[in-house]
């Protein structure tokens, strides 16, 4: 195949791999529970429906969540409505929409603000707990300053505790009031301090985290196998198109057969291995994926190296992970590695191997000299 040809292939896949992706944008998001990035918003248009984990350096929850939140990051801002419970953990949390279930929160500065109204109940620990707004059950606070304001309403018991603590006399409580010591040295590493770490720097430490995780798989991969790992490149670079049509047919074909397998009774011990094991496909097809990449761009400068290749794929993976309109590029990168790793998988157990399809040499040349 000459270089031209695979070029024009490489080109080809993406783009189509790319459509395929947006095109099913809207289904795959909605179902989606799972976010990561340097800014998560929820608009105060948007619904999400089901439940949602959130990792980032800044969530902003403005519209709805039709589920549980479980948020984490530098600021986490839940001003739109949750439907279920809230976990949340960051170095502020601030509530000041309505929660109709139960919230849970850690961080530095916990605030619920006079707008927030939560209806079930609230378990707050941080260094900073503020409440100005409405708590319909038992409320539990504990930071080593902790506040109840004027417009705060508590339609329950409180038990607090802190270091500074203000209860205002115009604050609405219903039940008990009770405070109790903090009971900091049981806790491990409690009278330890930690640097507070900036929110600017919250994203690249997280895009230096995912490329040492992934920087760290790959190595176990090129170590443990590297021909195996060598044949993966060879497929995705010699043929872009198969291994990205690859990936999309066992991106499709995956849950058929997870559901024909759980309609029989042998086969469901294995539909919960295989499920359990879909997620550690992905991350191989990501870092392989990100192997063919960097092998590609090496290419540009007539320069062939293993870790070098494996580098720079995921350094560009790491590059992109926190902006949401070019992450849609991980999808792709996933599913050309997926299709590289299977093509391979499938090359190794059912035939002979590339390297068979070379003419074998003859074993006895001199033979065929003399009848020459």
């Amino acid at each position: 195949m000459s270089q031209s040809v695979q070029q024009v292939g490489r080109i080809t896949v993406l783009t189509i791999v790319c459509l395929v992706c947006l095109s099913s944008a809207i289904g795959i998001g909605s179902a989606q529970d799972q976010r990561t990035g340097g800014s998560i918003t929820i608009g105060s248009d948007e619904v999400h429906d089901g439940d949602l984990e959130v990792t980032a350096g800044d969530v902003l929850i403005a519209g709805t969540v039709d589920g549980d939140l479980t948020a984490t990051g530098g600021a986490v801002t839940v001003a739109g409505d949750v439907t279920g419970d809230v976990t949340a953990t960051g170095g502020s949390v601030i509530v000041e929409g309505t929660v109709k279930d139960d919230v849970t929160a850690t961080g530095g500065d916990i605030r619920f603000r006079e707008t927030a109204t939560v209806d079930g109940i609230v378990e707050a620990t941080g260094g900073t707990v503020t409440v100005n707004g409405t708590i319909a059950d038992n409320t539990r606070l504990d930071g080593e300053s902790v506040t109840v304001g004027p417009t705060a309403t508590i339609d329950g018991d409180l038990t607090y505790s802190g270091d500074e603590t203000t209860i205002s006399d115009d604050a609405e409580i219903t039940g008990d009031v009770t405070e109790t010591e903090r009971d900091a040295g049981t806790a491990p590493f409690s009278n330890v301090s930690f640097p507070e770490i900036p929110d600017a720097a919250v994203t690249p430490l997280a895009s230096l985290y995912l490329f040492l995780a992934n920087f760290l798989l790959g190595a176990v991969l090129l170590i443990s196998a590297p021909r195996f790992s060598d044949q993966v490149r060879e497929q995705g670079s010699d043929r872009p198109l198969v291994s990205g049509g690859v990936g999309v047919a066992a991106l499709i074909g995956t849950p058929f057969v997870l559901g024909g397998l759980f309609l029989s009774v042998v086969g469901i011990p294995l539909a919960f291995f295989a499920s359990y094991s879909v997620g550690f496909v992905l991350w191989l097809g990501l870092v392989y994926g990100a192997f063919v990449i960097g092998t590609w761009v090496l290419s540009a400068f007539d320069y062939d190296h293993r870790w070098g290749s494996l580098a720079v794929g995921l350094a560009i993976v790491s590059l992109i992970s926190p902006f949401p309109y070019v992450r849609a590029l991980l999808v792709v990168i996933t599913l050309f590695g997926v299709g590289a790793f299977v093509q391979t998988l499938y090359q190794r157990r059912f035939t002979d191997g590339p390297d068979d399809e070379e003419p074998h040499p003859v074993p006895y040349p001199a033979v065929r000299e003399v009848d020459a």
